[in-house]
């Protein structure tokens, strides 16, 4: 199962990942509450206190996490990038983002602004690290599979969209850059979702969709050409924006093609697995590619019939997406380092993968995120349904962070029964 280079040798201790994987349902808890006290009116403009606060929760504390846990197991294991004391480099990185985060979110939420001052250090000192440390070692990768070079793009499109995150910061302290703030904004969304957050699944899809579900590769056209395409297409509506506001219009139009496309391979792949059982992740994965090509679609219409409507649901569909291959991803993740890291010490009880996380209590959560999916179609006819937004929310993060925390203790019980 594990080809293609990949070096088991060199795979961080189990803390390392586990540290940030289990702060996700506690920060996904903290965006469902913030859902649930606002007032549902607010959460129907994106420029609200209580919405910008929700989406760092989220991107932040979820997507963020997930994304700085899983660089730790991917670098070493999938493209030999050995990262020195990792342990150390997770446990001062992890604590960082958690008190920005925090901060950061609450500055919006409660209106208090001046939570910045200490979060935006925090959070550019972290993530910040993350990129110079994830960067260097990608750069001296010999082999540069497709998920490499795909990673390479996202931590850099990070590293544009903190900057342009700096930039407004700036501009929310009374200092004159001389720049559009709501381009300035337009553009730090753009890097951060598509570049950072698109092109990450992207790379991640093309080492796990056919190592995990045993399906045909990718093909070239796309491993080689989708990521660096994305990066370019931003950089480009970065410079439109300013030049030629009309034409930035164009970037997006181009930018749902390429992650359409995407999605419908995907979709393609997972139809032609080998393994013929549906697990919980492989309808995740399926529920994730759906919800990205629904939201290129929406995206694609409001870019021709702008109606408020349309953005919504294509940024809403496009939150649901990341989730659901954040929830996929982990329910394979996790199971995995546990069996892998219990069977290196030799333990004889070591359980199977599939009794780790036990395929009903992924189903389970799968039914609530449905039911998630349910409640945000809902709010095309009351902003009331928020309220269900936020329970639904809430529940799945809560069952999510048993399921995790289940695991970490089957390894905990046994760690130290090993004969190696």
């Amino acid at each position: 199962m594990f080809n293609k280079g990949l070096s088991l040798d060199q795979a961080p201790p189990i803390e390392v990942i586990l540290r940030f994987f289990l702060t996700i349902p506690l920060f996904g808890i903290l965006a469902a509450a913030a859902i649930l006290f606002a007032d549902p009116e607010t959460l129907l403009q994106w420029d609200t206190p209580a919405v910008v606060s929700v989406v760092h929760l989220l991107m932040l504390g979820v997507a963020a996490m997930a994304m700085v846990g899983a660089l730790f197991q991917m670098l070493p294991v999938i493209a030999g990038a050995s990262i020195s004391e990792p342990l150390y480099h997770a446990r001062w990185i992890h604590l960082l983002m958690v008190v920005g985060i925090i901060l950061l979110s609450a500055s919006f939420y409660f209106d208090r602004y001046v939570l910045m001052h200490p979060a935006v250090p925090l959070l550019v000192g972290s993530l910040g690290f993350v990129i110079y440390l994830m960067l260097s070692k990608l750069i001296k990768v010999e082999n540069r599979t497709a998920s490499v070079r795909g990673m390479m793009v996202s931590i850099s499109s990070l590293g544009f969209g903190i900057l342009f995150a700096l930039a407004l910061t700036a501009i929310f302290m009374d200092f004159d850059l001389g720049l559009d703030p709501m381009v300035l904004r337009s553009v730090h969304i753009h890097f951060m979702l598509f570049g950072w957050i698109g092109v990450l699944v992207m790379a991640v899809a093309f080492q796990v969709i056919e190592m995990f579900y045993v399906t045909p590769p990718y093909p070239r056209e796309v491993t080689d050409l989708f990521p660096a395409a994305v990066f370019v297409l931003l950089i480009l509506f970065f410079a439109v924006s300013y030049i030629m506001p009309e034409a930035a219009a164009m970037m997006d139009i181009l930018l749902a093609f390429i992650f359409f496309i995407f999605a419908a391979v995907t979709l393609r792949r997972l139809s032609q697995r080998k393994r013929p059982v549906a697990d919980a992740t492989v309808l995740m994965w399926r529920t994730a590619m759906i919800s990205l090509a629904a939201a290129c679609v929406t995206a694609l219409l409001s870019n021709f019939v702008y109606i408020e409507v349309l953005v919504s649901s294509a940024a809403l569909l496009f939150g649901y997406f990341v989730l659901s291959v954040i929830f996929a991803m982990s329910y394979k993740i996790v199971p995995f380092l546990v069996w892998f890291h219990l069977n290196a010490k030799g333990v004889i009880e070591c359980p199977m993968m599939g009794d780790i996380i036990p395929s009903k209590r992924a189903m389970a959560h799968l039914w609530i995120h449905w039911g998630l999916l349910a409640a945000g179609a809902a709010l095309m006819v009351t902003p009331y349904a928020w309220k269900a937004v936020g329970a639904f929310m809430a529940a799945e993060f809560l069952l999510y962070g048993t399921n995790l925390v289940r695991a970490a203790k089957i390894y905990q019980s046994l760690k130290d029964k090993g004969i190696l």
